[in-house]
């Protein structure tokens, strides 16, 4: 991991660094500095908390409520892949998102993205506390400062369940070239029949996917879709 010198407190890396992949920005400095939603989110620090706690029993509730109505068990679904990776997008403050990802599901590892690199350092430090406990912790949480439009440090089809929060919605203004480019990503990364979880989208999220995915759970609470396989012959 490389920390921009103008955030760099010591040429020695901190332990934490070791969950970080890539730079680690100064906020006038991050390539994304002039998109609207990064600005207002900048602007509102706690715009996506509402949204963003208690991300474990949100997750256990969605499983439970899939199984009721669709009969699909999505923690089945997720883990007939191994190794199983998640990805957790734009956590913001709520550091604890993307390893209660990892922990819910039984995951192999979880790639986590967020914009501002003060949440990207206060998680990785968060993360450290708990290594001693688990050794291999550097290897199954890896976080990104990056856009949500710009994914491409993963491979295609490689990622097997998505979680977001309270990030696609008419409260955060992204441009549409960051929104689009965003649903692309999320289209290349999942993998077929992998699940995507969101909370807080207000409808927007689903219908940008509807052309890709089949919604097993939609609710004002919480949204499950699940990525469509590819038809055969048109690969």
């Amino acid at each position: 991991m490389r920390v921009s010198k103008d955030m760099a407190d010591s040429p020695i890396p901190e332990p934490w660094s070791d969950f970080i992949e890539g730079s680690v920005y100064p906020d006038n400095a991050v390539p994304w500095r002039h998109d609207a939603a990064y600005t207002t989110i900048l602007e509102h620090p706690g715009l996506r908390d509402s949204i963003g706690s208690h991300v474990a029993s949100a997750l256990r509730q969605a499983i439970g409520l899939v199984q009721a109505m669709a009969q699909v068990n999505v923690l089945d679904v997720v883990c007939s892949h191994r190794p199983a990776v998640g990805l957790s997008l734009g956590f913001g403050s709520n550091a604890q998102e993307p390893y209660d990802l990892l922990k819910t599901f039984e995951l192999d590892c979880v790639h986590a993205y967020e914009w501002i690199g003060e949440h990207i350092i206060e998680a990785a430090k968060a993360f450290e506390m708990l290594r001693a406990g688990d050794p291999r912790l550097t290897t199954r949480i890896r976080l990104h400062h990056g856009t949500v439009s710009d994914l491409s440090a993963l491979n295609t089809s490689s990622i097997h369940l998505i979680y977001t929060a309270n990030m696609f919605n008419r409260e955060i203004p992204m441009s549409e070239d960051t929104f689009e480019r965003s649903m692309q990503e999320i289209v290349r990364l999942l993998a077929p029949r992998g699940c995507l979880i969101s909370r807080g989208s207000a409808g927007v999220l689903e219908q940008s996917l509807a052309r890709y995915f089949h919604v097993l759970l939609e609710n004002p609470l919480v949204s499950v879709l699940q990525k469509e396989p590819v038809p055969a012959g048109s690969e």
